[in-house]
Parts: C-alpha cells; structure tokens; sequence
C-alpha cells in the first residue's frame, strides 16, 4: 500500500513538473500565427528604466530615436523619467523627439520642482477619456485613455505593476541565512511585491470588466507567465506573444544573468494578435514588445 501511495505521489509530481514546464516554454515559443485582419493597430510597450537611467543626454535621444524607428501607431512607455532642467532628458526634448506622434497622454506618478515620473502615450490617434486607476504603491500607476481609430474605439491600459526594487545584494545568494530566512531582504521584498501585485491586478480586472470598449491592457506585470497575477490578467483576454508569435525567445527582461518574460501585451476577445515581436535594445534592462492587433 505504501509504495501504491509513493508511485501515486511521484506520478503526480511529474505531472506538475512537466505542466510546469510546458506552461513557461509555450509562453517563450509560442507557435501559433494568426492571418492579417481588416483593420490593423501596431501597439509597442517599453519600460525605459528612468529612460536609460544613469546614461548620457546623447543616449536617451539615441534611445527616442530608435522609438521612433520601431513605426509603432501607438507607443506606450513606463518608468519614464524627465528633469525640469539642466543638461538632462527634459519634457520639451521628449515632445520634440517624438513630434510624429500628435497625440499624447502624459501620466505621472512622481512630480516634484525637479522631475517627472510615470507612464506616457504616444500616438497617431486621438487619445480621449484619459485617467489614472490608482492602486496602493509609491512609483506605480495604471494610466487608461481611449484610442479612436476611425469609426471605432479601444481602450488603452498602459500599466505598471509593483517592483521588487531588488539590489545588487538582494541578488546575491551567497551569504543567505537560511536559518532566519524571514527576516532577509530578498524574501521580504519579494513577499511585499507580490502582495501589492496582487491586489493591483484585481484593480485592473474590475476596470477591464467595466469598460464599454475592447480592451488592450500593455506594461511591465513584473510576473511571469506561471504567475498568478499572469492568469488573473489573460483569463478572458489573449497574451499577444503567446497566440502569434512563431518560434521567438520571449524574454522582456535581463539583470545579472537573469531572463524573464514579464511585459506583455493583452487584448480582449473581440481583438486578434496578428504578430508580436521582442525587440534586442539595450538601453533598458527591459526589451521592448510590439505587437500587431487586428479586428
């Protein structure tokens, strides 16, 4: 009876571990391609990092440049920092790096004499309705506007869900007490993040239920695809990379040797991902995500 039990109990181990594995590979190589649609809107996120934070002014107008260049309808930007003054990335320069775009939505979380801080929106279409979704955090914002493209209208959620504000310490391992695991930095920030993400993501999903329009929700969900904040945002709504990208390795963000898929680009049912592609700059610890949504 006991061996029944032992081989029952690792039969369903395996079962986890090879579902486990299954779920995180699908979502880095997808495989699945829809076929051009009608209408078509090509939609990029980027979490910036400051906009390449600690590099020099040439550097961040290379960095717009190159935004510039990806051809996006609709550009949306986190972490986006901008100074009043002085020989850094101000706002007038950013408008001025990207006067293609004659729309705009300007959403900042952190605003002081000195700087600015928050999501952006750039875009080809008119922008309209545009507001906050507050949830509890010190930095991050969810910022939701409408884009009208001809006779129809989408509603934009451009999001940026709780960091972990990891350090270089916090990612060395070498010296970890486990004996008073509770009390490291690493758990306790980890634990704090995922608690806020959590209650933020529910946030998100009453505001999707409650929009009139389809809905394309963009961003840095700093949780991967096995998450549980990942299947709270997808249920009811397609993971752009997943369903149309073909054999791409979908990793958005690199730090110290580590790889993960955690920006991404959803869209409501009534919408269909036609591609999406991870770009390589690396101005950013995060990559950019373009993806091509058609109806």
């Amino acid at each position: 009876m006991l061996r029944k039990i032992k081989i029952i109990c690792w039969s369903l181990l395996v079962i986890v571990v090879l579902w486990l594995a299954w779920s995180l590979l699908s979502h880095r190589m997808p495989w699945q391609e829809y076929s051009q649609m009608p209408h078509e809107l090509k939609v990029l996120t980027y979490n910036t990092q400051g906009m390449a934070v600690d590099k020099y002014l040439d550097t961040k107008l290379e960095m717009l440049e190159y935004i510039n260049k990806l051809d996006a309808d609709v550009v949306c930007l986190q972490e986006v920092l901008v100074y009043k003054k002085g020989d850094r990335l101000t706002l007038p320069m950013m408008r001025e790096a990207m006067k293609n775009y004659p729309y705009t939505y300007f959403d900042f979380k952190l605003y002081n004499s000195r700087r600015q801080f928050g999501n952006v929106v750039f875009s080809r279409y008119p922008l309209v309705n545009k507001e906050t979704i507050q949830f509890e955090s010190k930095a991050n914002i969810s910022s939701q506007c409408d884009i009208v493209v001809n006779e129809d209208t989408i509603r934009l959620m451009v999001n940026h869900l709780e960091s972990f504000y990891l350090n270089d310490e916090d990612l060395d391992l070498s010296d970890l007490d486990v004996s008073n695991i509770q009390e490291n930095s690493l758990v306790r920030k980890l634990l704090r993040a995922n608690r806020l993400r959590h209650d933020q993501v529910s946030v998100l999903r009453k505001a999707i239920r409650q929009s009139p329009h389809p809905v394309i929700a963009v961003g840095d969900f700093n949780s991967l695809p096995i998450s549980w904040v990942y299947w709270r945002m997808n249920l009811g709504m397609r993971d752009c990379f997943a369903e149309s990208s073909v054999g791409q390795y979908g990793s958005t963000y690199q730090r110290k040797g580590m790889s993960a898929r955690i920006d991404y680009i959803f869209t409501s049912r009534k919408l269909k991902p036609i591609s999406c592609e991870v770009g390589d700059a690396e101005y950013s610890d995060h990559y950019p995500v373009m993806a091509t949504i058609g109806w």
